[in-house]
């Protein structure tokens, strides 16, 4: 592929004013008005200053985010062309970060409750975004977003050793259904991985709930979240766990009655990276026991299953100790506290699949997670909550487009189904937008203009 004519003989100039870069953003918006949201946040939000406009300038934080805005100064792509004629209501960037910045604690759990209703009725009005099967997997687990700047407001070196903000996520998803963001929560940098965790889930089980999720929910976690409190309350409230062990005393006492005969070979499909090593494993052995945990609390024993994997020790240090010790085969254990009654292989590769939740962060990170764009902590807690409430609606993009489109990750969305560029000619006090002829994606964008604008 080349140039047509000589660079000397073609020009440009920003001269256009009845053209759009993001055309998809008219459904994407039309769906935000079907299930009411700018109303819900001027009902819900009691932010200073923004009283009965609340609502537009969530709007128009949450179109910047759907179109690509990592930013407060990016935001200022919805003022382009002829956006004036579809959109009304859209705010310059100064405006979105005054208004972000004035938010306290208090407004950002009140946006948290705008975000979980909006799934909800998001739920209700898209069939198939959230799971309906007979399980429910719900996923919790936190990302550091580094940041710089030393005046950003809880910004602290954490577990990995890198300056930034903590952010917590739980996700539901399904079988063969790209998970949904049900809760979330931005903390200071240094947090532990499981403080606030009980609430979290809380949450979200309540959210899933009143979406009219049915199914058992079985919450994933890895060893971290491997806590009393957490995983009592995800009994009381009706639902299953499945959590790493952290391989205490206690764990590798119950690991060491497991009979040679008992573990069974499982064999990877594809090779998976191990997480302790970066090595690659197509083999392994599983076992399970019945365990009772946090012994010590009085009255918060909880029993289940411990299943384990093993792996051959890779380690060649490892490996020099026990020749010295006579050992011929050396193992690798990784443990699954649970209560679900699924067969072993069937458990233990279910537990594996916690690993979606990476998707997440990276479709996040790759979105409007970018950056956290303001010093003020409260600003960048409302930025996550509203970046939640975009990454839920592109999903619903997706699930109503069709064909791939709702597993696809959310920059695959917004390439091909928002980023569709539009002119826009008015006859008879009417819009409409001519896209481009022979565009690959068409089939898909004109059953999302249809399924929202029509019905």
């Amino acid at each position: 592929m080349q140039l047509s004519h000589t660079p000397g003989r073609m020009s440009a100039s920003f001269d256009e004013p009845n053209l759009v870069g993001s055309a998809g953003l008219v459904p994407a918006l039309a769906l935000t008005g079907r299930i009411g949201l700018v109303e819900l946040a001027d009902d819900v939000l009691t932010v200073p200053g923004a009283k009965g406009c609340a609502g537009a300038k969530v709007a128009s934080v949450l179109a910047g985010m759907l179109a690509g805005a990592d930013s407060i100064d990016d935001l200022d792509l919805l003022r382009h062309g002829a956006m004036g004629k579809l959109f009304t209501g859209v705010r310059a960037p100064s405006t979105l970060g005054s208004f972000l910045r004035s938010f306290q604690f208090g407004h950002v759990r009140q946006l948290d409750a705008v975000a979980s209703r909006t799934l909800c009725r998001l739920a209700a009005r898209v069939p198939g975004l959230l799971p309906a099967g007979p399980v429910v997997w719900l996923d919790v687990d936190d990302t550091i977003k580094p940041v710089y700047g030393r005046s950003k407001q809880g910004a602290e070196h954490g577990y990995t050793h890198i300056r930034g903000l903590n952010a917590q996520i739980a996700a539901a998803s399904g079988p063969n259904l790209a998970p949904i963001i049900a809760a979330a929560r931005l903390r200071r940098g240094a947090a532990a991985s499981a403080h606030g965790a009980v609430r979290l889930v809380r949450d979200a089980i309540a959210t899933l709930r009143r979406a009219g999720v049915d199914g058992q929910v079985l919450v994933r976690a890895d060893s971290a979240y491997y806590q009393q409190g957490l995983i009592t309350a995800i009994v009381k409230a009706g639902c299953q766990f499945s959590i790493g062990a952290r391989l205490n005393p206690a764990v590798r006492a119950a690991i060491a009655t497991i009979d040679d005969q008992a573990w069974t070979p499982i064999v990877y499909p594809n090779a998976i990276v191990d997480p302790d090593t970066g090595e690659l494993i197509s083999t392994a052995e599983v076992a399970e026991v019945g365990y009772a945990a946090f012994t010590s609390h009085a009255a918060g024993r909880v029993t289940g299953r411990l299943i384990v994997r093993r792996v051959p020790e890779r380690n060649t240090r490892k490996l020099a100790a026990a020749a010295q010790d006579g050992l011929f085969q050396v193992w690798r254990h990784h443990a699954v506290f649970t209560n679900q009654s699924a067969p072993l292989v069937e458990a233990e590769k279910t537990h594996r699949g916690h690993a979606v939740i990476e998707q997440v962060f990276a479709d996040l990170k790759a979105g409007p997670l970018a950056h956290l764009p303001s010093k003020s902590f409260t600003a960048n807690s409302a930025w996550l909550a509203i970046a939640t409430i975009a990454f839920n609606l592109t999903r619903a993009l997706g699930v109503t487009a069709g064909g791939r489109y709702p597993r696809a990750e959310t920059a695959t969305i917004r390439a091909q189904l928002i980023h569709t560029p539009a002119r826009v000619s008015t006859s008879a006090r009417r819009h409409h937008l001519h896209l481009p002829t022979r565009w690959p994606w068409a089939t898909a964008w004109q059953q999302l203009w249809t399924t929202i604008m029509t019905t």
